[in-house]
């Protein structure tokens, strides 16, 4: 059983006053994260009523199955004048009808209509579930990537207050250098620029800090301050790309939904077919009253009849109709296959962004090891006249540069996993999460939805 981190509306208002709070706080991780944001996005909201309504929609489909019972009652004053009444002498007699009628209608035969429009809501309610699904995996997905940018722009927040504090030792030394008449002023000058130069960064680095914690504040709600290193959950991915595609083609949110709008678009195609026949019903009514239909005192009026009804002919709309509701269930299914190669395409760019940043991020790492000691190196050379001090700055530039390079590789590659995680339907099951009870697939199902005939091998027409 997995811990549920779904968090109660009041149980997350507590917890935002908590993470909120300063002093002593601790730090947020990022499953605490994404589980606040899965229980409080607007877009996930959003899903969940859309679900909601539609499945409102198929009890509205499941009523036609239904009789439907009208009751009417009318009381009034009514003269009619007319040669039957003028020749029996009552024309000038008011009548006052009262009147209570009631009417049944039960549908017996319709040859599909409604158990195709109840398998198309069944579709639609299905479809709105993978959209909860689709969505609370994506807004973990982006929870990760902006609490991986926090992470990733604190750390070059402090690469550029260490690149500052270089910079403004340099020009110390360099400032009693000038004292000592040991440098001249043009490469104090020099040093100061780059000074200034470092300062900027380091505005900038925290501009883009704040940015981050602003986008994470919009995806969940919470004032970040204090982060923590995720794991990587590189156990958690799939073991070789192919298995990946697999998993993705099988497993991802918008490729079943997807399925589930081509379900829908084919259970509109046999709702149209059967447009082309007879519509059978038993229809019951009854009324009692006085003074209706122009005659005096009570009547009592009962009926019962079988009815078929058949638009033998309307100018071809309905068969028209058909052939659009085939074609429209044929774009469903090139749009599934679109939605499909898009999601490989994805699972597939993610998997090579994971290897190629784990690369570079070993050769970085090994880069940094070197500037390291070379900054070291130049700045005694630098000290007997052996190098230039544009020489040190170069190599203090490079050594930044590769500090900010290494660190984006590093979670640009962990972001990678997620990508790929999330792709395969198994971003949330890693955290230990679980998204919304809405997500549950179950209609289709519960209405006896079988394998519809594709739409490709309907017959069809083509347009005059």
């Amino acid at each position: 059983m997995k811990p549920n981190y779904r968090i109660a509306g009041m149980v997350s208002a507590l917890a935002l006053g908590a993470l909120a709070a300063p002093a002593g706080a601790q730090p947020v991780t990022m499953q605490n994260a994404m589980a606040v944001a899965i229980d409080s996005n607007p877009q996930i909201n959003q899903a969940e009523m859309s679900k909601e309504a539609i499945e409102f929609e198929m009890e509205q489909a499941k009523g036609l199955y239904l009789p439907r019972v009208t009751l009417e009652a009318s009381a009034g004053v009514r003269r009619l004048e007319n040669a039957t009444r003028r020749a029996l002498g009552i024309s000038n007699q008011e009548l006052y009808p009262l009147e209570a009628s009631i009417q049944a209608e039960q549908t017996l035969v319709d040859f599909g209509r409604r158990r195709g429009e109840k398998l198309r809501q069944a579709a639609r309610v299905d479809g709105a579930a993978l959209r909860v699904l689709e969505r609370s995996e994506f807004i973990a997905l982006q929870t990760a990537r902006q609490y991986l940018d926090v992470l990733l722009q604190q750390r070059v927040v402090a690469a550029a207050e260490d690149n500052l504090t270089f910079h403004n030792s340099l020009v110390s030394d360099l400032s009693n250098g000038v004292s000592a008449g040991s440098i001249s002023v043009a490469d104090l000058q020099q040093a100061q620029e780059r000074a200034e130069a470092a300062s900027v960064r380091v505005s900038e680095a925290k501009e883009a800090l704040a940015n981050a914690k602003i986008e994470l504040l919009a995806l969940t709600g919470l004032e970040v301050d204090d982060v923590q290193m995720p794991p990587p959950m590189t156990d958690q991915v799939p073991g070789s790309l192919s298995e990946a595609v697999g998993l993705t083609r099988a497993k991802h949110p918008k490729v079943l939904e997807a399925m589930a709008d081509v379900d829908a678009a084919n259970a509109d195609a046999a709702k149209a077919k059967g447009d082309f026949y007879p519509t059978i019903g038993l229809e019951l009514s009854g009324r009692v009253g006085d003074d209706i239909d122009a005659f005096r005192g009570e009547t009592n009026d009962l009926l019962g009849r079988v009815v078929m009804r058949w638009n033998i002919f309307d100018g071809g709309i309905n068969r028209a109709k058909y052939q659009e509701m085939v074609r429209r269930a044929s774009e469903a299914r090139f749009q599934m296959h679109q939605t499909t190669r898009e999601a490989e395409a994805d699972v597939r760019r993610a998997w090579n962004r994971k290897e190629t940043q784990a690369t570079v991020l070993r050769d970085l790492l090994d880069q940094s090891k070197v500037t390291d000691e070379l900054i070291i190196s130049y700045r005694e050379q630098f000290s007997v006249g052996r190098r230039s001090l544009l020489d040190v700055l170069d190599a203090q530039n490079t050594r930044f540069n590769v500090q900010v390079r290494a660190e984006t590789a590093r979670f640009s590659e962990m972001f990678a996993n997620y990508q790929v995680l999330a792709s395969t339907n198994s971003l949330l099951d890693a955290f230990n999460l679980s998204a919304p009870e809405s997500r549950r697939v179950y209609a289709r199902e519960q209405a006896g939805y079988g394998p519809p005939t594709p739409a490709e091998l309907q017959r069809r027409r083509y347009p005059r």
